[in-house]
């Protein structure tokens, strides 16, 4: 699959989830190579995402940002990967989310990591640049 972006939430080098999104691979969908990495565990699988809700998920996001509070999530119609990220109101966020190699059943990896508020609009931008059919 050739890559042409990648969503990094967390840090490089400690928890985190990192989406590579490659070409279209149907009309409506994108393939995505994913890892996740927390606490000491790093899982990777391929997942696909449909046309417009990597920028559902990044307005989203740009909405926590703002409030600081509520949450963002990823629940695509192909549930490999689900998402919710949980603002406290105090700039702390919380990552929770679930990866599954194949979504119709079989082991799930269940996460949770913090990340800084700070974070959220190059999250949000990254997402935004990876779904440019929306």
């Amino acid at each position: 699959m050739v890559q042409t972006s990648e969503i990094l939430i967390g840090s490089a080098g400690g928890d985190h989830v990192s989406i590579k999104i490659g070409s279209p691979n149907r009309e409506e969908w994108r393939g995505a190579e994913v890892e996740v990495r927390c606490d000491g565990w790093i899982g990777r699988m391929r997942a696909s995402f449909m046309k417009g809700e990597l920028g559902r998920f990044s307005e989203e996001i740009r909405q926590l940002h703002r409030k600081l509070s509520g949450s963002a999530e990823l629940q695509p119609l192909e549930p490999n990967l689900t998402l919710a990220l949980t603002g406290d109101g105090k700039g702390h966020v919380t990552v929770d989310g679930t990866a599954r190699n194949d979504f119709a059943g079989g082991t799930r990896l269940v996460f949770r990591f913090e990340i800084d508020q700070t974070l959220l609009d190059d999250i949000a931008d990254a997402l935004s640049d990876a779904d440019p059919m929306a």
